[in-house]
């Protein structure tokens, strides 16, 4: 192990975890899961796939740590001013000078489109000695502001399409922040309680409620015209947090789709040379590659795809659907790849306009393909004849499975584990088989032992 190596494994012990997923995100890892996760996925980095641009990246998020300290050792009560990190860790930005800002950068939301920002991002605060504190807040809606939430569309489920939102961060952490909530929040606008969908993974005192934390609708109490207050009731455990009111228009997914296909579809030429660099032969392997096969079923919803994408930062050739992808992260907002687990924001999809050629072309009862040397393809025919058969000697059992996908959960669940969207499987034969010894328990002996008893599985 090289002394570099050594160095930067030492300086990864003093990031944050909003760091680690800065840095993992930024490299195409996954950055789900908690802080020894993390640590473990960098470290294997830079042991496996260790690189100048990868030592760099953590060595200036450790600089900028540590200015952030210095500035938060200050004698003055003045506002702690934020580090923001250059927007990517890329070689050419890497010596990009470092600026300031006094205010953190909150993550773009795909279904939240701002309209205009009615707070601007504040501290909260403590005010007096104990683990509970309590900060208030008052703002006006302007003329436009109201005129936009009156003209708002009301869907079925009684929320409008314009809202005016809540949203929380850290306030001490270097780049784009994600939404955070602090440790027991409660949200209340005009003294009447907010709606707060979180879990918790632990009891323990001063534990945060589980990612992801959505933006806190505060528009069912809200006074128009008249000066609106709110309170943040929250848990002070050392660390810091930031609040901001923005006036947004929800984004249905189906607006996101209809966007994907205008300005996301991949061309069939980039499409093909991707599948040719994939069989293209390598000398040095004895055994070549002659064909690809493809399954034409998404990952997610175990159905046929639609409207097959990827990530621009995926290496594999398998697509997902984008119209359930999207669902998915409406209700639970991941953005992680099905296939390779890597980290997929809607910015980053791609539609598979050559995928999108094949599904128009070939039969509906077709599940798979293979791309040939050429770029060209062929259906998979699978031999059905034994599975027939099977199906005439095993009665069919028809699978309903249903899945709440308002259910949360903890941070650190892995992806495919996670619940998704609705669906509908195909009626499918299962089939029991035995294997292994199965032993009857012994019967206890007793004085008189009577004949003895044979047990037949």
């Amino acid at each position: 192990m090289s002394t570099d190596v050594l160095e930067a494994t030492v300086m990864l012990e003093a990031l944050r975890v909003t760091e680690l997923r800065l840095l993992l995100s930024k490299m195409g890892k996954s950055k789900s899961g908690l802080k020894k996760d993390l640590m473990k996925r960098v470290v294997d980095l830079l042991h496996n796939e260790c690189n100048p641009e990868l030592l760099s990246a953590v060595r200036e998020l450790h600089k900028l740590r540590q200015v952030s300290k210095d500035a938060r050792r200050s004698s003055k009560p003045s506002p702690v001013q934020i580090i923001s990190m250059p927007a990517c860790v890329s070689p050419e930005n890497l010596q990009s000078p470092v600026s300031v800002s006094t205010e953190p950068q909150m993550i773009k939301l795909p279904f939240y489109q701002t309209l205009d920002t009615i707070l601007p991002p504040a501290p909260l605060v403590p005010m007096f000695e104990g683990a509970m504190q309590n900060s208030d807040f008052l703002f006006h809606l302007s003329a436009s502001q109201q005129a936009q939430i009156q003209n708002s569309k009301t869907s079925q489920s009684g929320l409008t399409s314009v809202q005016v939102v809540l949203r929380i961060c850290y306030s001490e952490s270097i780049g784009v922040e994600e939404d955070q909530y602090p440790p027991n929040v409660c949200v209340s606008v005009n003294h009447a309680n907010c709606l707060i969908e979180c879990t918790y993974s632990s009891t323990k005192l001063g534990t945060e409620p589980s990612r992801p934390c959505r933006p806190i609708d505060l528009t069912p109490n809200l006074y128009l015209t008249f000066t609106n207050r709110f309170s943040v009731l929250w848990g002070n455990f050392g660390k810091s947090y930031t609040v901001a009111v923005y006036l947004v228009r929800l984004v249905p997914s189906q607006d996101l789709l209809d966007h994907l296909r205008r300005t996301a579809v991949e061309q069939q030429e980039l499409c093909r040379r991707r599948v040719s660099e994939k069989l293209r032969s390598d000398p040095e392997k004895e055994i070549s590659t002659t064909g690809l096969q493809v399954s034409l079923i998404c990952p997610l919803a175990k159905m046929r795809m639609s409207v097959p994408c990827r990530a621009r930062g995926c290496a594999h050739l398998q697509c997902f659907d984008a119209s359930f992808y999207l669902q998915m992260n409406e209700r639970k907002p991941r953005w992680t790849c099905p296939v390779c687990h890597r980290y997929a924001p809607f910015d980053e999809l791609l539609i598979d306009s050559l995928l999108c050629d094949v599904l128009e072309s070939c039969g509906e009862d077709e599940e798979e393909i293979e791309f040939l040397s050429d770029s060209s393809w062929r259906a998979v025919r699978h031999d059905r004849s034994h599975k027939n058969k099977e199906r005439v000697q095993h009665p069919q059992i028809n699978r309903k499975v249903i899945v709440d996908l308002t259910h949360s959960s903890s941070d650190d669940e892995d992806f495919h584990k996670e619940e998704t969207v609705s669906t509908h499987l195909e009626d499918k034969s299962v089939h029991f088989r035995k294997c292994g010894t199965v032993k009857t328990p012994k019967a206890k002996k007793s004085k008189n032992p009577g004949p003895k008893l044979l047990t037949k599985l």
